[in-house]
């Protein structure tokens, strides 16, 4: 089974809400072939719903999420353009198979990103490329993995993720967004919190690892992308008539609705 087949069996089991052990027979050799898989993965899902790339999502920054897959480092999938929401959008349950969803900061690439350089050794020399953030909430479908899952099944089928939902464009110290805090509720209710120190001990360290990921593997990242830089708190798993908000310090908040 080459790369191609490999995408093509998980990009069908995903699109058909297929439980995750149908992916049983896919045999993923390393993380460079899962990140092969994803680009294939990802060139199918563009054509499906006739859209480019839009930003792109960190996973794993958390060290308890990491251990579930035994790992020690992050992971990445991209956000295509039809696929980030604005604010209160309404999402029907029925078009996933495990519907969970993440409070994150997010941030916009304010200019291209060389693809020529041999990438950035701390998150002070990525600043001159960034500039606003947003609060987030990340809408992945794990199709019921959860601890069951491998880094490069995680990996393969683009990092889990199904969109966003982004909120407006802010201007804030940068390097100070460790220390905002925030709130995931679902309905009203509190669900998780955390502090920006949550992702990476820093959420430029998630952007750092993003940058450096993508142009190893020859991909550019432009002017306007949106970075998701990685939950701040634990993944919930809203049900239909459900509220799902977060809500971050100096950033506001965003929702969306499940019917």
């Amino acid at each position: 089974m080459n790369i191609q087949d490999k995408a093509n069996i998980l990009y069908k089991n995903c699109k058909n809400l297929s439980p995750y052990y149908l992916d049983n027979n896919i045999d993923i050799k390393n993380i460079d072939e899962a990140y092969l898989i994803q680009d294939a993965f990802i060139d199918l899902k563009k054509k499906d719903i006739n859209g480019n790339i839009g930003g792109w999502k960190v996973a794993l920054t958390n060290p308890e999420m990491q251990k579930l897959v035994n790992v020690d480092t992050p992971a990445e999938g991209a956000i295509l353009k039809p696929l980030i929401y604005k604010n209160n959008v309404s999402l029907q349950l029925c078009d996933y198979c495990h519907l969970g969803a993440e409070a994150e900061i997010a941030l916009k690439i304010h200019k291209d990103i060389p693809s020529k350089i041999n990438g950035f050794n701390n998150k002070e020399e990525i600043l001159p490329y960034l500039k606003e953030v947003m609060v987030a909430l990340e809408i992945v479908d794990d199709r019921n993995y959860a601890a069951k899952g491998t880094f490069g099944s995680l990996i393969a089928q683009n990092s889990m993720n199904h969109g966003c939902v982004i909120g407006d464009a802010v201007e804030i110290d940068l390097m100070n967004l460790d220390l905002l805090e925030g709130e995931l509720l679902v309905s009203d209710v509190l669900f998780g919190k955390g502090t920006g120190k949550n992702v990476l001990q820093h959420p430029l360290n998630s952007v750092l690892y993003l940058i450096n990921n993508l142009l190893k593997r020859g991909r550019n990242i432009f002017a306007g992308d949106i970075v998701l830089t990685g939950s701040i708190s634990t993944t919930c798993w809203p049900e239909k008539g459900d509220n799902v908000k977060a809500k971050i310090d100096k950033l506001g908040s965003v929702s969306f609705n499940v019917f």
